[in-house]
């Protein structure tokens, strides 16, 4: 699958993203936004072809601190992290350099709370969103059991930040290996693990593009935390919500998708049987319908 249209966007805040876009310009655009420690490689040609077939026009990106975008290691610091509200900004940046104003938004994990943030910074912009597998707030005590209060939450930060210190370049064979134990995890109980698409999408990542920056998985982290809840702002998204979830979620347990869709009169829930923090391409025909029906009503 080729972009009709790539390269790099000089942002207003000295930020550089990637894009790619793909279909007819003219049509209706869709904003795919990826998660935490992912390049927009992560949303596959399988994901985006029915959607071009539907007559739509894609954009996906590497967000700051991935892939072939700016990389921020120089001047981050943990006192100051950026926040998710900086990096809905860099999306609304791209969306004018691309002369695009309004789209709908399709956010995956941190992508999806990124999509909350313009569903409520930029409301103006967005024409519908869809939210899948994240969070209003991924520290809601509500949702938790004890001990991940206690133990897993307070632990997550300082894991992330000993990998990055104690691991700051990792071998391409090691850090391929790294995330196939990680995605093989991450899968689910239902759908195959497609490991031979999964190790296309990473050895990609490092060999033909920038490579993995091995503080993104931190640096994004804590923007997910100094970003805090959106729980009070949710119930203001007036435009179409769908929240698409995977039972067996292991990172965002799939209580968190019936909390996000209860906060919204107008949010719709699909909730995948099986399916874990992954968007194996065999789930797709158990949400892909109704996103398709989202989308053309909005």
């Amino acid at each position: 699958m080729n972009p009709t249209r790539f390269g790099i966007a000089s942002l207003p805040n000295k930020i550089d993203l990637y894009y790619e876009t793909f279909g007819n310009e003219a049509n209706p655009p869709i904003l795919l936004i990826m998660g935490l420690d992912a390049q927009c490689l992560a949303f596959t040609e399988e994901f985006i072809q029915p959607l071009l077939d539907n007559d739509f026009y894609c954009i996906r990106f590497d967000n700051r601190d991935i892939g072939k975008s700016t990389w921020l290691n120089d001047t981050w610091h943990r006192k100051s992290p950026y926040t998710l509200e900086d990096m809905a900004q860099d999306s609304i940046f791209l969306l004018d350099y691309l002369h695009l104003p309004k789209v709908h938004l399709v956010g995956v994990s941190m992508g999806g709370m990124i999509a909350q943030r313009l569903a409520i910074s930029f409301s103006e912009r967005i024409l519908s969103i869809c939210s899948i597998m994240s969070s209003a707030f991924m520290y809601d005590v509500s949702l938790t059991k004890k001990w991940q209060e206690k133990l897993y939450f307070p632990l997550l930060p300082f894991l992330f930040r000993h990998f990055q210190i104690n691991h700051p370049v990792l071998h391409p064979q090691i850090t391929v290996k790294f995330y196939m134990k990680m995605y093989r995890y991450l899968n689910g109980t239902k759908f195959r693990y497609d490991e031979e698409q999964l190790r296309k999408i990473v050895t990609e990542g490092i060999d033909i593009r920038k490579g993995q920056n091995p503080k993104a998985r931190y640096q994004q982290f804590c923007a997910i935390i100094a970003s805090g809840s959106r729980i009070q702002e949710i119930p203001q998204i007036n435009i179409p919500f769908l929240v698409i979830h995977g039972s067996a979620d292991p990172i965002v347990p799939v209580n968190h998708a019936y909390k996000l869709a209860s906060l919204n009169k107008t949010a719709k829930l699909i909730i995948v049987e099986g399916m874990g923090h992954t968007m194996p391409k065999e789930a797709f025909s158990f949400f892909y319908p109704q996103l398709l029906n989202h989308l053309s009503i909005s």
